[in-house]
């Protein structure tokens, strides 16, 4: 059992789990060297699976009880929320703080990391969390489950790093420990896979690919928006990212499944 649990995919699955929620692991007892990230990277998307999981299932029990679906839907983002630390919502607001104050890259960069919360973040946060809600609330009335609804698009979001990492290099502001570096071929094929399969599992192809396009769409204009502004990507923009291009995955399914209906 000791064995099993000092594997490398237990590994890296403890790894990304520590990374992504506030759920406490004792590394020690698993591993005496340090987590390593980057390496773990292709689960990734298995970690927003998981997420979705467990943040879908109160709100689809909830709907199953009869409350309303936009409460249920709420309920099960405040859980999400909950369990990540508002990790990307975090790094959402510091990114609309920092490029939306503009200025040399060493304002920015310390606007990003002022503990205060600007009127850009707060406007980019209670704007993306409506959006999501707004969205997920669209995805259930036209049949869909929380469960499979946020799994997916979570893990959308976590895709989103990688590749931008693959096109983006990181700045010289970004803290150790934050950003992962360039992730192998093999780690990017198989966290493209875990995503997507339930992906095509859940959600029409067109949808996919429309919510796909547009994913790639927003992740070219944030890097490039980083490098010009930053000189690359930090955590906080990569937060950003991973909340956004979940947004419009779901939006490019929504505009599918309203089309075809």
């Amino acid at each position: 059992m000791r064995a099993l649990l000092k594997n490398k995919l237990v590994l890296d699955f403890l790894t990304t789990l520590m990374f992504f929620t506030r759920i406490h692991i004792n590394w020690s007892y698993f591993s005496n060297t340090p987590p390593n990230l980057t390496g773990a990277a292709w689960s990734f998307p298995l970690i927003g699976l998981l997420i979705g999981v467990l943040s879908g299932i109160t709100g689809d029990f909830l709907i199953y009880l009869g409350l309303p679906i936009f409460l249920s839907c709420t309920i099960s983002i405040a859980s999400s929320v909950l369990l990540t630390g508002a990790f990307h919502e975090d790094g959402l607001a510091d990114t609309a703080d920092g490029l939306g104050a503009g200025g040399s890259p060493e304002k920015i960069n310390k606007i990003i990391h002022d503990s205060r919360l600007g009127t850009y973040g707060v406007i980019s946060l209670v704007l993306g969390l409506l959006t999501r809600i707004g969205l997920i609330v669209a995805l259930v009335e036209q049949g869909f489950s929380l469960i499979s609804i946020l799994s997916v698009g979570f893990a959308s979001g976590k895709l989103s790093i990688l590749f931008s990492r693959i096109f983006f290099i990181h700045s010289k502001f970004a803290k150790t420990g934050s950003i992962i570096e360039v992730v192998s071929n093999r780690n990017l094929f198989s966290a493209t896979i875990i995503w997507l399969v339930p992906s095509l599992i859940i959600f029409p192809f067109y949808g996919i690919l429309l919510g796909t396009i547009l994913m790639i769409w927003v992740t070219y204009i944030m890097g490039v928006k980083s490098k010009k502004s930053l000189g690359g990507l930090t955590g906080d923009i990569l937060g950003a990212i991973a909340f956004l291009t979940e947004l419009v995955f779901f939006l490019g399914n929504i505009i599918v499944l309203v089309i075809i209906s």
